[in-house]
């Protein structure tokens, strides 16, 4: 498996790193999910969804995926039998819930140790300090995207030639 390196005769930048360390992060956990037959979205998906069901509207926002690509990536799951829709008030069609199975409830235990196992590498090598100070950073930049219009000033620049 092959890794992403940073270029170093490039400056720095928030976006660059974040991206770049999420691309290594997939590929570490793809790599290893496929010996159990998951993706990351699958074990993502599996890790959020509660013993008493979750409601399918509340997944995507928590994956911060597309409706439409969650509808795929539920389809597949479903298809693998790790979990199963039911619905969850009979007087609105369109209210599901979705259930791990008994196979769903392993593959989210194997999910679980993996990252676990992944967070406590991390924090052994960067030390419980810098691992607060690093979640701290990241609610930070999350709450400036959150609350702040970065991009409200619109410029006039054509992008065309």
């Amino acid at each position: 498996m092959e890794y992403i390196d940073r270029p170093s005769r490039k400056k720095r930048t928030v976006c660059f790193d974040m991206k770049l360390t999420w691309l290594n992060i997939a590929r570490m956990y793809n790599f290893e999910a496929e010996h159990y037959g998951l993706s990351v979205s699958a074990a993502f998906l599996l890790l959020h969804i509660d013993d008493e069901g979750t409601q399918v509207t509340q997944l995507a926002p928590l994956l911060g995926m597309e409706a439409s690509s969650m509808t795929r990536l539920l389809n597949n799951i479903e298809t693998n039998g790790w979990i199963e829709r039911r619905r969850d008030n009979s007087n609105d069609r369109r209210a599901v819930k979705i259930y791990l199975t008994d196979t769903g409830k392993i593959a989210r235990s194997v999910s679980k140790e993996k990252v676990k196992h992944f967070n406590q590498l991390v924090a052994d090598k960067v030390g419980e300090t810098n691992l607060a100070l690093f979640f701290k950073v990241i609610d930070q930049i999350n709450e400036l995207i959150l609350n702040n219009h970065i991009f409200e000033e619109k410029q006039n620049i054509s992008l065309q030639a």
